[in-house]
């Protein structure tokens, strides 16, 4: 979306302050647009720009201020046509609207962005801890399945049927577990595994 020329055309700052003198509202919303466009990488750049423009038409009322004030002159060539000019007090109230609104643009910046900023890092260090314990849950399972599984292999060892030949008789009995007797001679027999 950066790279389309038309937005990069609505979102560049000469459009947006000539909009702004006619029809405020509009430049309120493109300067928005402009943060939404370019809010990553050029997070406080937009409410600085406008704030310095606004300073800037606001300087030759400053200027006047402080030469009345002072009782001084500066000496600048057409200074009373400026100041005297009809448009002169719309320049200093749309000044004054920029300003005020890139000072508000960059609180409203500064506190959202921290706010997102510490709701991400509690968000991820609750589903760190989420995932921690569904590891040490899943790992706790996991031996408990082996324990089970191990258990249930010597039971089945135990209760399968085993081919074991009498020391003493020589007959082949088949005995389930370790030991038993023999069937012919009854002496007792025990099953040794192989290993």
């Amino acid at each position: 979306m950066r790279k389309n020329f038309i937005t990069k055309a609505i979102c560049s700052f000469p459009v947006i302050l000539i909009i702004g003198y006619f029809v405020p509202a509009i430049a309120v919303i493109l300067a928005l647009f402009r943060y939404v466009v370019y809010g990553k990488t050029h997070f406080y750049r937009t409410p600085i720009v406008l704030l310095v423009a606004g300073l800037l038409l606001l300087l030759p009322r400053g200027l006047e201020l402080a030469m009345a004030n002072f009782n001084f002159n500066l000496g600048i060539p057409y200074w009373s046509e400026i100041i005297t000019h009809p448009l002169y007090p719309k320049f200093t109230d749309y000044g004054k609207f920029l300003a005020i609104f890139a000072i508000i643009l960059l609180v409203v910046t500064y506190v959202l962005r921290n706010f997102i900023e510490g709701l991400s890092n509690k968000f991820s260090q609750l589903m760190n801890g989420y995932y921690q314990d569904r590891a040490k849950r899943d790992d706790e399972i996991e031996k408990e399945v082996k324990l089970e599984s191990k258990i249930k292999e010597i039971e089945a060892e135990q209760k399968t049927p085993h081919a074991v030949k009498c020391p003493h008789c020589g007959k082949t009995n088949h005995i389930t577990g370790t030991t038993g007797r023999c069937k012919a001679c009854r002496s007792a027999i025990e099953y040794r595994a192989k290993k």
